[in-house]
Formats: structure tokens, C-alpha cells, sequence
């Protein structure tokens, strides 16, 4: 199903690619690390960025390294072990596709060398579909900005579909569940999305993408989230998920269904992104 089929907006503003590498037996040392540098080169290292990225950036490429947290990360419906079992992440981001699909394209063969692979889930970047002005101010004027690995060094993907009940209802439907709802004496019985994940705005920085080719296609995630956040903020993070999963106070999850949930450590360059535990 296509956003435009949806009252969704068509808009594309960026891409990224969330590759994520299980490493083989064979080889992934320093010279696996050096070459995995210099697939780099060119493009902006986020890890050591304080605050969104610049034009200039953003037009040639980004990319941030993050090792597995394995012990935290997390199965849900939707069972993907080339996700959950991954021993780091790689995440491009790009106002383009091809920087970024030609770093994907020089990995793979240095990962599949030393007997690992390489998993990829795509997003494109779009304007928010559900969001007035009001919504914008409450969830996203006072929100987080990026920030450097040091100072948010846990890291959170998201991946997860919606069912087919939800493509099937009127948009106008679809966009009632990201609202609290009140009865008859006006008092709230359900808090909705935007309530149910309020607390994490000041200190959790949240990225969405959207599948490239639609919504609700075999074989493809509808969305990709991804969330910075510091140490302390870390059982902020639980406490959102854990609100928005309560399908009670947010019906909205009733129609979802969740791959892994991925919990990595931002790490600045690929030597440190190859230790293993």
C-alpha cells in the first residue's frame, strides 16, 4: 500500500540503511577494522557530532557504529535473528541513497571474507503524516537534538509492522489512536500514543523511518525507529516502550507487530566496534 493510497504524506527527505553485521571466525582483527575505516572516509562520523547534521553533511553521508548489547537486546513477534543475534550496527544516513548504498555494497564483501554477514534494513525519511501544529509543539519542539556518543552512548532499533486492520481503516481512524480519549464526563480514559510516550521526549532522541517501496508488503518492515539516549535515561526507554505496548492506555498497539528489539553501544571506530565479549 502507498502513502498517497493512505492520506500519508509522499514527501521523501532522506534515507538511511541499518546493516547489521555478524562476524565470522575468520579474520575480523585490525586489518577487517583498518578497511572498514576506510569505507568511511568521506562521509560524516556521527559519533563525535553535537547536534543535527549540517547540509554539507547530510549530502555526502553519515554513519555511526554501535556494538551489541546483546544482553539486552530483546525478541518480540516478528522473530529475525540476522537482527537479534548481530554483533554491531551499522547506521547511514544520507539525503541521497547511493553514498550510502555504495558503503553497503563495499561491506559485504569484507564480512562475508571472515565467514559473518550482513543484514539490511532500509527506511526513507519523511515529514511527519500525523502531526498538527499543536502535536508538533507538545512532542517534538521540546524534544532531545542529537548528540554526541560520549554523551548518549546506549542506542535502541525498533523495527515493526502494522497489521492489515490498520492499513484497512480511514485515515481519520488511524490518526484517533495517537490522541488521548475522554467519556461522557470528560475524563480521560485512554492516554494514547503521544501521551503514553510523553516522558521519553526530553532525554531520548527518536528517529523514524519508513519503508521505501509501502506499507504492509511481505517481507519488509513498515517502520524503523531508532533512539539515542544516555545511561540514566536508559530505564526511561523501558518505561516508554513498556507504556506504549499497554494496550489498554494505548489501543494503537493492538495493530502492531515488533521485530527485535535491538540495543546497541555507539563506539567511534570500527577496532572498537570488532571487540568481542
Amino acid at each position: 500500500m502507498q502513502p498517497a493510497d493512505l492520506n500519508m504524506t509522499t514527501t521523501v527527505t532522506g534515507h538511511q540503511l541499518f546493516l547489521f553485521v555478524t562476524f565470522g571466525d575468520g579474520g575480523a582483527g585490525g586489518e577487517l577494522a583498518e578497511a572498514m575505516d576506510r569505507l568511511g572516509q568521506g562521509l560524516e562520523n556521527v559519533h563525535d557530532v553535537d547536534g543535527p547534521p549540517s547540509d554539507d553533511a547530510f549530502e555526502r553521508g553519515r554513519f555511526q557504529l554501535l556494538r551489541a548489547e546483546s544482553g539486552l537486546t530483546s525478541e518480540n513477534q516478528i522473530i529475525h535473528p540476522a537482527v537479534s543475534e548481530s554483533n554491531g550496527l551499522i547506521r547511514l544516513e544520507c539525503a541521497s541513497l547511493e553514498p550510502i548504498k555504495e558503503y553497503e555494497i563495499g561491506l559485504r564483501p569484507l564480512i562475508e571474507r571472515t565467514g559473518g554477514s550482513v543484514e539490511t534494513l532500509a527506511g526513507v525519511m519523511r515529514p511527519r503524516s500525523y502531526t498538527s501544529h499543536a502535536m508538533s509543539e507538545f512532542a517534538y519542539a521540546h524534544a532531545m537534538p542529537p548528540g554526541p556518543g560520549e554523551k548518549y552512548p546506549l542506542a535502541a532499533v525498533t523495527p515493526m509492522n502494522k497489521i492489515d486492520a490498520w492499513w484497512q481503516m480511514d485515515f481519520l481512524h488511524r490518526e484517533s489512536f495517537f490522541l488521548p480519549r475522554y467519556d461522557e464526563n470528560e475524563e480521560m480514559v485512554v492516554k494514547g500514543h503521544a501521551l503514553a510516550s510523553a516522558m521519553g521526549v526530553p532525554g531520548i532522541n527518536r528517529r523514524l523511518v519508513h519503508s521505501p517501496d509501502g506499507y504492509g508488503l511481505e517481507g519488509n518492515y513498515d517502520f524503523v525507529g531508532y533512539f539515542e539516549f544516555a545511561e540514566a535515561d536508559a530505564p526511561v526507554f523501558r518505561e516508554v516502550m513498556a507504556g506504549l505496548r499497554d494496550t489498554v492506555q494505548n489501543p494503537e498497539w493492538k495493530y502492531v507487530l515488533e521485530g527485535p528489539e535491538w540495543w546497541g553501544r555507539r563506539v567511534r571506530d570500527a577496532a572498537n566496534l570488532l571487540i568481542r565479549d
